[in-house]
């Protein structure tokens, strides 16, 4: 009669705790390199969106939509500019995600404007459907100014400068929305939370956005006011930035503050963040 050998117990034991031990060893590996593939597919991202407003200002003039008011179809009113508060009044909210739905016939899908390692707007059911105002940005259709209701979310995953110009190739015209203060002195140090934000993982507390203007302590590697990626979202203390020329570039917390110096080189930016 035939027979065959089966495991014994301890030997299966063997088994699993050999399995279990090459999984620790590989799941650090793989996580790294779904780190850099979403990396990737957001400065792509970065890289659609730059090219839809770089189209669009070729038929405004030279001038991105930031910059047009709305009444000729751009978004002018909606952000916060250096010389003036924009669309900040109690009839004419911040409503920053108008100047990414404005480009929209550019974009195929607004999937473009979701960063896939944006946990916070994951928890908020993730990338856009459509580019209608409620799925995109949160609210009714501007009449002719609307905002997403207090604490609710856009669809948006970066910022966009609302001062960025042709003229100046070299502003950062759009990026990684996960930007907060330092706090500390510290060398380049990450920031704890996304500007607009109270602590770490918060939702900001304004669903119709943001904004900060840069100053010279925005790019200081050690001031308390300097702007810096944070710890724990999106891409961890580095980031995707777009420039007003259309290039792109991934950098760490001091390539931040080297691009936000040449950025304000020759003038002063405000960012505006959808939320």
């Amino acid at each position: 009669m035939k027979s065959t050998k089966a495991f014994t117990l301890v030997e299966l034991l063997v088994v699993i705790i050999v399995i279990t031990v090459l999984a620790a060893m590989l799941l650090p590996a793989l996580a790294a390199t779904k780190g850099i593939s979403q990396k990737i597919y957001c400065i792509n991202n970065l890289k659609q969106i730059g090219l839809a407003f770089r189209t669009w200002e070729g038929s405004h003039n030279s001038r991105f939509p930031q910059a047009v008011s709305y009444m000729y179809g751009g978004a002018n009113e909606y952000l916060t500019h250096q010389n003036g508060p924009g669309g900040v009044t109690a009839a004419n909210p911040l409503n920053p995600g108008m100047a990414f739905m404005v480009v929209s016939n550019g974009l195929s899908t607004p999937k473009i404007l979701f960063c896939p390692s944006d946990a916070m707007h994951t928890a908020g059911n993730g990338y856009a459907t459509n580019f209608s105002f409620p799925d995109l940005l949160g609210c009714v259709a501007p009449a002719p100014f609307s905002k997403a209701p207090s604490g609710g979310l856009t669809k948006i995953s970066y910022f966009i400068n609302a001062d960025a110009s042709e003229a100046s190739p070299q502003d950062i015209m759009i990026g990684d929305d996960n930007i907060g203060t330092s706090g500390n002195t510290a060398n380049n140090a990450a920031a704890s939370y996304r500007f607009g934000a109270t602590q770490t993982g918060a939702v900001p507390n304004n669903g119709g956005g943001q904004a900060f203007q840069l100053s010279a302590g925005a790019w200081s590697a050690t001031a308390a006011t300097a702007r810096s990626w944070t710890a724990n979202d999106f891409h961890q203390k580095s980031g995707n930035l777009g420039m007003a020329d259309g290039s792109c570039q991934s950098v760490s917390i001091s390539g931040l503050h080297t691009y936000l110096q040449h950025s304000t080189n020759s003038a002063l930016g405000v960012f505006n963040f959808p939320n």
